[in-house]
């Protein structure tokens, strides 16, 4: 069952970039009847509506090969204004930008950092608050923009 999992991802990843749109990540949850799936997906404009619903479509199809169709939920979502940062381009795209970093383990007697992204070298998050932390990617469990409002 895992293999059809990641087949399902790959073939969803290839038919949505090949929309146009790039796939940050499938959410899974279990419900009473089955599953419900979120797809986040974004676009260099940004993602509208019409962009879900284009992708819900096209999602749907490929679902329905490998899953019954009576047996999950579909959403399709942008990743919103505090996405998460999963890959090495997410942090290349969003230098500059406030981040919130919850750590695997403690760094510098710290599991939480909230700071400027300045840089990403490698496989290392560059981040500065008072100082600057250089943070391994592996040791993070989880990035988020911080939602600026001027």
């Amino acid at each position: 069952m895992e293999e059809k999992g990641k087949n399902l991802e790959h073939t969803l990843r290839e038919q949505i970039e090949r929309k146009g749109y790039d796939l940050i990540e499938i959410e899974q949850h279990s419900l009473r009847k089955g599953l419900k799936m979120i797809l986040f997906i974004d676009h260099d404009n940004g993602i509208g509506i019409d962009d879900c619903v284009s992708v819900s479509k096209a999602a749907e199809v490929i679902i329905d090969e490998f899953i019954d169709p009576e047996s999950y939920e579909l959403e399709v979502s942008s990743p919103g204004l505090d996405r998460k940062l999963i890959k090495k381009e997410d942090y290349d795209r969003f230098i500059g930008k406030t981040i919130k970093i919850k750590l695997k383990d403690k760094l510098n007697d710290r599991k939480n950092f909230k700071g400027l992204l300045t840089d990403r070298r490698g496989d290392l998050v560059i981040l500065e608050d008072d100082q600057v932390f250089e943070i391994p990617m592996d040791k993070i469990d989880i990035c988020r923009i911080v939602p600026q409002f001027n």
